[in-house]
């Protein structure tokens, strides 16, 4: 989005907001699909789940890893053979009632889930298909020996086709050999499967957990350089699916989060800078306490006093000494009632953020398009109905 437009969304909009520009969202689907055809995407919906449909043509499975996320998707119509319920901790009632749904792919991150799901294939007499997912050495997944297991007693479970496995490592890395490494281990394991258990892997859903380059402005070379980079990884034809889930990589670039100078002082050294919003809505990944500066856009809103730059830190409106969104961040004769616009917010800050701490009013949040606008998802809420 071209900064004339974002300044005019800024200006009219109620701030602090969430702004995803699905036009971006597409075009990044797209660009990411084309490039690792003839895999498919899987959109994880814990990145931002106000996405869920957005660029729907790109995608093959969304993957969905709370009872809550699924009612989203049964909120917003979705196709329910692309959903797959995935994550710790389901329990009879969410699965039971997705499968009611027409929800046919599984992941198991254990035994007993994996029992679960065929108890449940059972009572509703539906042929379902599930995924094993590997740990990797967290708290997710099964280790190989339980994998192993399950492979072995597979026909003791009728109603449960076992397609292949999931591995999911980490987030945010940008370092190919790591991830080279851990596709080596994950096709190690296939073929031990497949050599001493006979069992043929027909889909691997893989998440490279894809960095995002949150503060550099060179976006698109590292992300195309990433990319190609991990796409040469794949580069020979395998016997079996691939699919990749993603979520940090495919959103980053589309959301926005604006917000307002409210306030402004100088406390001894430090020109103090306090805006409308504050740490409890942004959240960038390997940002601590701002020691790094993500990109931004400034937009005052009177005429700039030529060769007045000073240089602030700036502060949310929550009562801790931790809100602390930008150090030393210089800026052309700021005042109250200027505009900071933070880019590649489009992946977790809208709903990773502490929002009930001292109970300020969440943020509106906006999907826009060029033909469109801003169109209102959700309007600001009150917190404080649900902290007293």
């Amino acid at each position: 989005m071209d900064e004339r437009k974002l300044e005019e969304l800024a200006v009219s909009l109620p701030t602090p907001a969430y702004v995803f520009d699905t036009d971006i969202l597409r075009s990044r689907f797209a660009w990411t699909a084309d490039m690792l055809r003839p895999a498919k995407l899987c959109f994880a919906v814990k990145a931002n789940p106000f996405l869920v449909g957005a660029a729907d043509e790109y995608v093959e499975r969304y993957e969905v890893c709370s009872p809550g996320e699924f009612h989203i998707c049964v909120k917003n119509g979705m196709n329910m053979d692309k959903v797959v319920l995935s994550g710790v901790n389901k329990e009879y009632e969410d699965v039971r009632y997705a499968m009611e749904q027409g929800v046919v792919h599984y992941t198991a991150e254990s035994r007993r889930q994996f029992d679960l799901v065929h108890q449940c294939a059972e009572e509703t007499g539906k042929t379902v298909e599930i995924l094993l997912r590997v740990t990797s050495g967290n708290q997710f997944g099964m280790s190989e020996e339980d994998v192993t297991d399950i492979i072995r007693q597979q026909k003791a479970y009728p109603q449960l086709r076992v397609m292949g496995l999931q591995y999911f490592t980490g987030t945010q890395k940008k370092n190919i050999d790591k991830i080279a490494r851990e596709v080596e281990y994950i096709e190690s394991l296939i073929r031990r499967l497949r050599k001493e258990e006979g069992f043929e892997t027909r889909v691997l859903e893989f998440g490279p957990g894809l960095g995002v380059p949150y503060f550099t402005k060179d976006e698109k070379d590292e992300d195309v350089k990433l990319l190609e980079s991990f796409r040469e990884l794949f580069r020979e034809k395998r016997p079996y699916e691939l699919i990749f889930e993603m979520g940090r990589f495919l959103t980053a670039s589309c959301g926005y989060y604006m917000t307002r100078i409210v306030d402004q002082k100088k406390n001894d050294a430090v020109r103090v800078c306090i805006v409308d919003g504050g740490i409890h809505h942004v959240s960038y990944y390997g940002q601590n306490m701002a020691m790094k500066t993500p990109v931004l856009s400034y937009f005052p809103q009177h005429p700039v006093e030529e060769g007045k730059e000073e240089v602030w830190t700036v502060y949310g409106s929550l009562c801790t000494v931790s809100d602390i969104l930008l150090k030393k961040l210089s800026l052309p004769d700021a005042r109250i009632g200027d505009y900071l616009v933070f880019h590649r917010i489009g992946a977790y800050s809208v709903t990773e953020g502490m929002y009930l701490f001292l109970s300020r009013k969440l943020p509106a949040v906006y999907l826009y398009d060029a033909q469109k606008g801003a169109v209102l998802l959700r309007d600001r809420l009150e917190t404080w109905t649900l902290n007293g």
